[in-house]
């Protein structure tokens, strides 16, 4: 999987995280920056932050160029997992196989621990050496915020038993946004023509899809059902066929590209994998 074929691109990632947040020395806020980076360093796929990485070298360009974005889409990633394991959200004691933040830390700081990634990574990002900074920071932010991730939590929230349409909006929103910019924000910095950032947004689009799906597929256990997802509204054929579907649709998309491209078209292959 992402580990043993994208070492180089992780080795590069895991590097440069633990130089992002850069704490303060200040005897009283040691726990604080211990628990960001607690949750921060922890064993993660670094999907998204890959993408952003693998986008760079479809352009031909060093990864270097985008590793603030791709820092900044995990530091976003790692704050809305902490919020999300909160006991006033999912209430999750666990998370990639060690106690969730607020167990180890408490409530309150496991709160500020994810206000602090949130706004470190537009500071993060905002350091991008590429002339596109502002354009990605304006994405970036869109993804993350009401039009995307946040407001894709809200409606999940209030969603008691949503039908396929508004399963699919929740999860363009609340997984896909993330995902999304984490691909067209990277062709931005990398200089893409409006054809090729249009190309890549899709892309990541139909992957974000894909990779839901793969997840409810992966975590489906037909003697515990949870709450709504695919697999439990559409049956596990049609979510399969849907995933092939979004799979295609999503390689469709880098027809433009040149073999520079195959990694990302390698990512599409992977949600298979996992299923």
């Amino acid at each position: 999987m992402l580990n043993t074929r994208y070492r180089a691109e992780l080795d590069a990632l895991e590097v440069y995280l633990r130089s992002v947040l850069n704490p303060m020395p200040h005897a009283a806020l040691e726990r604080f920056w211990e628990s960001m980076f607690y949750s921060l360093l922890s064993d993660g796929k670094r999907f998204r932050p890959v993408l952003s990485m693998l986008t760079a070298r479809a352009f031909g360009k060093p990864v270097e160029l985008v590793l603030p974005l791709a820092a900044a889409v995990e530091l976003i990633h790692t704050y809305s997992l902490i919020h999300d394991d909160l006991p006033l959200m999912d209430n999750d004691d666990m998370r990639r196989g060690r106690p969730t933040n607020h167990k180890v830390y408490g409530e309150a700081m496991a709160l500020l621990a994810g206000d602090g990634l949130l706004t470190a990574a537009f500071s993060v990002l905002a350091q991008s050496s590429s002339p596109q900074a502002i354009t990605a920071v304006h994405l970036l932010s869109e993804a993350a915020g009401p039009h995307g991730m946040v407001g894709g939590q809200v409606l999940d929230i209030d969603a008691q038993t949503p039908d396929v349409a508004l399963l699919e909006e929740i999860h363009k929103l609340k997984t896909g946004a993330l995902i999304k910019v984490a691909v067209e924000a990277a062709a931005v910095l990398c200089g893409a023509t409006p054809e090729q950032q249009q190309a890549m947004a899709e892309y990541g689009e139909h992957l974000g899809l894909a990779f839901q799906l793969a997840d409810d597929l992966q975590d489906y256990n037909p003697e515990k059902p949870e709450k709504m997802n695919f697999v439990t509204l559409l049956g596990e054929a049609e979510t399969r066929t849907r995933l092939a579907k979004a799979n295609e649709e999503a390689l469709e998309c880098l027809f433009l590209f040149p073999a520079t491209a195959d990694p990302l078209r390698h990512m599409i292959q992977l949600n298979n994998e996992r299923v």
